[in-house]
């Protein structure tokens, strides 16, 4: 092959330069929204991991309470729903806000506390841990 067949092959630069400009825009349109679309995948990635080892973390530390009351604003009454801990008397606890009558004795699932009135608090008086609040107000 002489020279002169090898540059009749070759395209004009305006054509090379057409078809570049067009593989190019191509190319960075894809690239542009492929980079928007890995970004917001690595986010929601990395705020799937945080969340999850965040509530894990906040699950273990969180302390049971002693015991769960269910409240009956049409009787006034807090009643034990289920125990916790073993071995809770009513002597070592308190109304702290509001007013109640306790039962007395060991603390079982079952027990009524009686005559609530206001925002009543029950404290437990030797940790001096709340057992809950309720808003018997109206």
């Amino acid at each position: 092959m002489d020279l002169e067949g090898i540059f009749e092959r070759i395209p004009s630069t305006e054509k090379l330069l057409g078809i570049g400009w067009i593989v190019s825009w191509i190319l960075a349109i894809w690239i542009y929204h492929l980079q928007f679309f890995l970004t917001g995948l690595f986010f929601l990635f990395l705020a799937f991991v945080l969340i999850g080892v965040h509530d894990k973390k906040v699950v273990k530390n969180l302390p049971k309470p002693p015991a769960v009351f269910s409240m009956d604003k049409s009787t006034n009454t807090l009643k034990v729903q289920k125990i916790y801990e073993e071995n809770l008397k009513w002597n070592d606890h308190e109304i702290c806000s509001g007013n109640a009558t306790l039962p007395s004795g060991q603390i079982k699932e079952g027990d009524v506390v009686k005559d609530c009135k206001g925002n009543v608090a029950i404290r437990h008086k030797p940790s001096n841990t709340l057992f809950g609040g309720f808003d018997f107000e109206e």
